[in-house]
């Protein structure tokens, strides 16, 4: 039996079966004799009201279905998302690891999966340079005042890390005297950095569209239960950019911020989303910069501007930046989790509250658009991504350890290093493995390490200055040093997705 109450925008639901009152969402089923197949999946303690002064009671984890088919699906279904699952990976690879002294959504990064990190940053800002975009680099924090200006300390506040009293400004004595009240936050966002730049100076029309990137370190306040891994984390990279053009240019620069996202999204094999147009919800004013006018449209030329792309989207209400309208791109995890993986968004209000201008032809000032935007999104909530796409067995060019040298005996170790020398100073990332191991076992902790290409060296390959390859598709070649190092080149020159020699 369900009961609900209704308490203004909420509704409050209850189950009853028997003399049990479950307070849930629900819906509860009326009788447990629909319940064909079950499974126990895990146990888990938790003391009783959550505190460890009661006693510890045990908590069973469990599903059930209709019929025995569905359950059986269910947990295969189940067994391919826990095997490919960022978090374990990461932590099989020697990515990433997370510490509870460290804290909750502050992952730190091994020296391995630093290397991937910095290889997609270095893939989007050379990417980003060729496209017009140029790199600032600002702080990680600013006074409340710079938050103001933009709206955040209105409308996102309780999303920031604040340094100080928010409600009662700091007190602080400069050296001459004087009394300086401040309060600092952590940035959630790297815009009014880029608009103060912007600021230093006049700008004609024929200075725009002024294209701004930056690699920005972000801080956000997420809640502990809605941080999981390197999708939602507290501390994350931010490939953000912001394009200030004149309206006549706006239609042009989203195109081509579109083109840039669906090569990065091919480059990495990134092709199961969708867009999202979010929309701000009227009756949220409280959410949202409140200029109706504005947001009509805003929403319109956005609209558009999708419509003209031939993007497939569907409409979202209340899940526009509190400043305009945004197109998102929509990816789901190996669990089903839908998450946000990159953001473009047209801006009405901030280039008028930054006092932001142009001279335009006729000599009048003017006011620009603004396109906020990303390339390839937060860093680590794609890398997590890609770990659960490729499954840990990353292309070439992205793969934390791309070559292993073994050596079937010690008489070759030194000729081994001046290869691995060789291809270390031809920019690719190599090791030497010469333990005193059969050359099977050595295989065999390379392919679980997912290194895509194995090299073996024996007296044969020294005496004709080759190398045996072995890929992590079964395949083995021979090739000449030369030859293997410029297929390695070719590889990471072009970002290809399958390691073949």
């Amino acid at each position: 039996m369900r009961y609900s109450l209704r308490t203004g925008d909420a509704t409050l639901t209850c189950y009853r079966i028997g003399e049990f009152v479950d307070l849930c969402r629900g819906p509860h089923i009326p009788r447990t004799g629909m319940l064909k197949a079950f499974k126990m999946l895990r146990l888990a303690g938790a003391y009783w009201r959550g505190d460890s002064g009661n006693r510890m009671l045990t908590r069973l984890y469990a599903t059930s279905f209709g019929d025995k088919k569905s359950l059986d699906a269910y947990l295969e279904a189940r067994r391919k998302a826990e095997e490919n699952d960022h978090v374990r990976l990461g932590q099989k690879l020697d990515l990433f690891i997370s510490n509870p002294n460290v804290g909750q959504g502050l992952p730190l990064f091994t020296p391995r999966g630093t290397v991937m990190m910095k290889t997609l940053q270095r893939f989007i800002e050379d990417e980003e340079f060729i496209r017009g975009y140029r790199s600032t680099l600002t702080p990680f924090m600013a006074k409340s005042d710079l938050y103001k200006i933009s709206g955040h300390w209105q409308h996102y506040k309780d999303g920031m890390f604040i340094m100080g009293d928010s409600h009662e400004e700091i007190s602080r004595t400069d050296p001459q005297g004087a009394e300086n009240r401040e309060v600092l936050a952590l940035r959630p966002m790297t815009c009014p950095f880029q608009f103060m730049l912007y600021k230093r100076k006049l700008h004609s029309y024929r200075d725009l569209p002024v294209r701004y990137s930056e690699t920005s370190m972000l801080f956000r306040n997420e809640a502990s239960g809605e941080m999981h891994g390197l999708t939602r984390i507290r501390q994350f990279t931010l490939s953000e950019g912001h394009i200030i053009c004149t309206p006549g240019q706006l239609k042009k620069e989203f195109h081509d911020v579109l083109k840039l996202i669906g090569y990065v999204m091919e480059t990495l094999d990134l092709t199961d989303y969708y867009y999202r147009f979010s929309k701000w919800d009227p009756d949220k004013t409280d959410k949202y910069i409140d200029n109706p006018a504005a947001w009509e449209s805003s929403e319109k030329a956005l609209k558009e501007i999708l419509d003209e792309n031939g993007l497939t989207y569907v409409e979202a209400d209340g899940e526009a930046a509190f400043y305009g309208p945004k197109l998102d791109i929509q990816m789901k995890n190996v669990w089903g989790k839908e998450d946000t993986v990159i953001t473009v968004q047209i801006d009405f209000a901030l280039p008028g509250r930054f006092g932001l201008t142009y001279i335009d032809r006729d000599g009048h000032e003017k006011t620009p658009m603004i396109i906020h935007r990303s390339s390839i999104g937060c860093y680590e909530r794609t890398l997590a991504l890609l770990i659960e796409r490729y499954g840990g067995k990353f292309p070439f060019w992205l793969s934390p350890e791309q070559v292993v040298v073994l050596t079937v005996n010690e008489a070759l170790d030194s000729y081994a290093t001046e290869l691995v020398g060789r291809l270390m100073r031809a920019g690719f990332r190599a090791s030497l493995d010469n333990r005193n191991e059969t050359l099977k076992r050595k295989v065999r902790d390379a392919q679980i390490a997912y290194i895509p290409a194995i090299v073996t060296i024996g007296p044969r390959e020294k005496e004709n200055d080759e190398v045996s390859v072995r890929t992590l598709d079964g395949n083995v070649r021979t090739l000449s040093t030369d030859a293997f190092l410029d297929k390695c080149a070719q590889l990471t020159r072009t970002f290809a997705g399958e390691t073949t020699f």
